[in-house]
């Protein structure tokens, strides 16, 4: 394969990519106060703000809050277990110092619950607030 040939393929899977992320990462029913979006290839999303309230979402039953950087995400599908998914976060302000990671597993913090991410932002060894998003495909 030549090289013009391989930067055209590069270049196409490059932008399926960013197509498909957009896609993935909109969201469809959204609780009080939020907006309605639709998010057709995801079983649940949302964007959620630094203070746990939520902007849009498709499937979440609730965020909560239960200390600095740590948001409880429910799945309004008491079915889905939390342990057999394999959600995507990704912090909205994009800064080298902060991370954002989730808990595969039941979390004490979120009620032990097997349908409730446990959501942490912050720096390092810091638990700060931030606002992030997150898909379940």
């Amino acid at each position: 394969m030549s090289k013009k040939t391989r930067a055209a393929v590069w270049t196409s899977v490059a932008l399926g990519l960013l197509a498909g992320g957009t896609w993935a990462g909109t969201a469809v029913a959204a609780p009080p106060g939020s907006a309605k979006v639709t998010a057709p290839y995801a079983q649940a999303a949302a964007v959620v703000n630094a203070n746990g309230s939520v902007n849009r979402s498709k499937g979440i039953e609730a965020v909560t809050k239960p200390a600095a950087g740590h948001y409880c995400v429910e799945l309004e599908d008491k079915d889905l277990d939390i342990r057999k998914l394999v959600p995507n976060a990704t912090l909205q302000y994009i800064s080298f110092e902060y991370d954002i990671r989730i808990s595969m597993w039941p979390h004490p913090s979120c009620g032990t619950r097997t349908d409730t991410f446990l959501v942490i932002t912050g720096k390092p060894g810091v638990y700060e607030d931030a606002s992030f998003s997150i898909v379940v495909p």
